[in-house]
């Protein structure tokens, strides 16, 4: 959705209202709560979404959800989050979406640069409520869309970029087959794992087999904030899905904003 940025005191008054609200709550009664028009909602929630601030949630007319800021755990070198303490408890009541913000600045920060990514637009696409997207595991946690041109080959290059995220104790082959999954309808689809303590090299080396095998990327991570803890196991292999594939995916999964960008790439 297109417009003027949203300054610091509307994003402030936003996220206040909501997190008041317990974390979230529906579009109708946060929009009359704060207000604001329709018009100036739904443009204020577009980009905080856009900005990894807040999650689309269920319920009836959509609903908003704070994305709750991560605070590494503390760790001792031996058995990772020392049982008993407050930072075990955190990390036994952090949820998968917790580590969207964070990865989402991330991938925004240094992933891009990092792929030579100038044209590019991220979000999180994981919690779309009933949104009907195309059944199970056609939802990536995050995906991002790109536009590139080669200096020695001609027209314009269009990608996007899919990212299943998994939290240490969902550390197993799912995510890969998941990002395979969404493979048909992305050309580079990521699994983005979180290490658990003291990994085992055995499980380390069946996911990089078969993140091979599926033709999908693998990033294994210990502390999301950081890229430097990123650890890029296996590159994607760039798909050609049916264009029919593509353009229901943008419809069905990606923002007004997104979609706009790349209308206006396309001009």
């Amino acid at each position: 959705m297109a417009g003027r940025p949203i300054d610091d005191i509307q994003r402030k008054r936003f996220l206040d209202v909501l997190t008041q609200n317990g974390g979230s709550s529906g579009n109708t009664s946060l929009m009359s709560e704060l207000g604001w028009s329709d018009a100036e909602y739904w443009r204020l929630r577009e980009q905080l979404i856009e900005e990894g601030q807040i999650l689309r949630g269920r319920g009836r007319g959509g609903s908003v959800v704070l994305v709750k800021e991560f605070k590494p755990p503390e760790t001792n070198t031996l058995t990772g989050p020392v049982p008993g303490t407050a930072a075990a408890a955190s990390l036994l009541d952090r949820t998968e979406a917790d580590l969207y913000g964070p990865c989402l600045a991330v991938l925004k920060e240094k992933w891009t640069k990092e792929r030579g990514l100038h044209d590019v637009h991220i979000e999180i696409t994981a919690n779309q409520g009933a949104r009907k997207t195309g059944g199970v595991w056609t939802r990536p946690d995050i995906t991002a869309i790109s536009m590139r041109t080669f200096s020695h080959w001609p027209g314009r290059t269009f990608d996007i970029w899919t990212f299943e995220v998994k939290p240490q104790w969902e550390f197993n082959i799912t995510g890969i087959f998941e990002a395979a999954a969404h493979a048909r309808t992305a050309t580079h689809a990521f699994a983005l794992l979180e290490l658990p303590p003291n990994p085992d090299d055995s499980d380390i080396s069946r996911l990089t087999s078969e993140a091979q095998r599926m033709g999908v990327g693998l990033i294994l991570f210990q502390d999301p904030t950081d890229f430097e803890t990123w650890d890029f196991m296996v590159d994607p292999v760039r798909k050609e899905p049916d264009p029919s594939l593509l353009e229901q995916f943008v419809v069905t999964q990606l923002s007004e904003t997104a979609r706009t960008k790349l209308l206006r790439w396309g001009k």
